[in-house]
């Protein structure tokens, strides 16, 4: 790992990205149980978007404080409670999927499910970037070795590479945000498997697919050490896949508090990370931040752990409670259309407000990885001008700190530039950027 002193530059604009192979496979750390803790946001022609029921649920969100909101920035989200997975005319292969609400099953090795696997539905992806079906998708059991009780199942999928060059590029492990599920991804996925990459991801406790057991709506976790018990199933399953090097970690938001904690910890060890505008910081700070720590720190210690930050969603998502005009996550109103008919079509897949108790455990873990040394790998972070959701100061402040990190700035891109679509501006420089960095370390 170089010494010389992290660079920062606005990429050029580049059409599809093109990088060589030739850097020797790397290798996923053994997967661990969960360790100490420290997320932010959710978030195209929808013609061929089939309308689906909602389910709502029928208790009315309570108040929050409007201080402790703005600290939850964009960690906006939405509504339907989870509707039961049947057989689904676009789930991949027409397999028929164990509803969310089924009873645990007997565990296979590897932290598996011993049942029918889960839908991926391959009917919400974007216009033609569609990826192939996954290769294999399961539930996987995630928590600690012998309680069964705090077992969560959670989501998990594989898409196989287009052969590139022959032969197969390296494995990107996917870690979406808050809020977020793997279809949303569909469009990354497909660029990335074009690209020569497996691609391996999951969906967080408590939204997509995964279990829920705080209500269908409500995001919450007591302490982000529960994130990383969701990593070491997920890393359990990746090596018995075996999938090839080198490994790439690309985390977007919350999932790049995930990620950094899990490197930091040893317990994922990537031959590169990129992060878009990943979650290190609140965006709120001086006399807001420390008014909003005490609300959220309060309110768990008096019983509200569970109440909603951000009750003025009601029932719905962002992307269906707000409109595309001085939206928070991207500045490409045909993707944020097929966002929002996404969410039209499967709101078992969405998530609404944050809890206090989330907030709570957000700003105990980001106060621990602003103290905690950097890992040794090569780290990209991409950063929009547009951001508001995350703290930009944050990931500028450890960009800096950390031995030859790359803080690339997208010009007009928000808070979620993988969603700038490829024909324009921002998305192209996003790509670039990628791109470049992959590059410039031999992946």
């Amino acid at each position: 790992m170089s010494d010389k002193k992290p660079s920062e530059h606005a990429p050029e604009h580049a059409s599809a990205p093109e990088a060589k192979a030739g850097a020797a496979p790397g290798a996923i750390a053994p997967a661990a149980s969960s360790a100490p803790s420290g997320a932010a946001p959710a978030s195209g022609p929808p013609g061929s978007v089939q309308d689906a029921a909602t389910r709502r649920p029928s208790a009315e969100p309570e108040s929050a404080s409007a201080a402790t909101a703005s600290a939850a920035g964009g960690m906006a989200g939405g509504p339907g409670a989870p509707a039961e997975a049947g057989p689904e005319a676009d789930a991949v292969a027409g397999t028929e999927a164990a509803p969310p609400d089924h009873p645990l099953p007997a565990l296979a090795p590897q932290h598996v499910f011993a049942a029918a696997p889960p839908p991926v539905y391959g009917a919400l992806a974007f216009g033609g970037l569609k990826p192939a079906a996954p290769l294999s998708r399961v539930w996987l059991r995630s928590g600690e070795a012998g309680a069964p009780d705090a077992a969560r199942r959670i989501r998990a999928a594989h898409w196989a590479p287009q052969i590139w060059e022959g032969r197969a590029r390296g494995t990107v492990l996917l870690f979406s945000g808050r809020t977020e599920y793997m279809e949303k991804y569909l469009r990354v996925i497909a660029r990335l498997t074009a690209m020569g990459f497996h691609v391996a991801t999951l969906d967080w406790r408590g939204q997509g697919l995964s279990e829920r057991r705080h209500g269908p709506m409500l995001g919450h976790v007591d302490d982000f050490a529960e994130y990383q018990q969701d990593v070491a199933a997920f890393l359990g399953w990746a090596q018995a896949q075996d999938l090839p090097g080198p490994q790439v970690l690309l985390a977007h938001s919350m999932g790049g508090a995930i990620g950094l904690r899990a490197m930091i910890d040893g317990r994922l060890a990537p031959d590169a990370a990129m992060f878009s505008a990943p979650f290190w910081g609140m965006p709120v700070s001086g006399a807001a931040g420390f008014l909003a720590r005490g609300l959220a720190f309060g309110a768990v210690a008096f019983g509200l752990s569970h109440r909603e930050i951000m009750p003025d969603l009601g029932e719905e998502t962002y992307v269906l409670a707000r409109g595309f005009e001085g939206n928070v996550l991207t500045s490409d109103q045909e993707h944020w259309n097929w966002m929002r008919a996404q969410a039209e079509a499967r709101p078992e897949l969405t998530l609404g407000s944050p809890s206090m108790g989330f907030v709570s455990a957000a700003f105990r873990e980001l106060e621990a990885l602003r103290h905690a040394p950097p890992p040794q790998i090569p780290i990209l972070a991409l950063l929009g001008d547009g951001e508001q959701v995350v703290s930009p100061e944050a990931i500028r402040d450890f960009t800096a700190r950390a031995p030859g990190a790359v803080l690339a700035r997208i010009p007009g891109a928000r808070h979620e530039g993988l969603m700038e679509g490829p024909g324009r501006a921002p998305g192209r420089m996003v790509w670039a950027a990628m791109a470049r960095f992959l590059r410039d370390h031999g992946i």
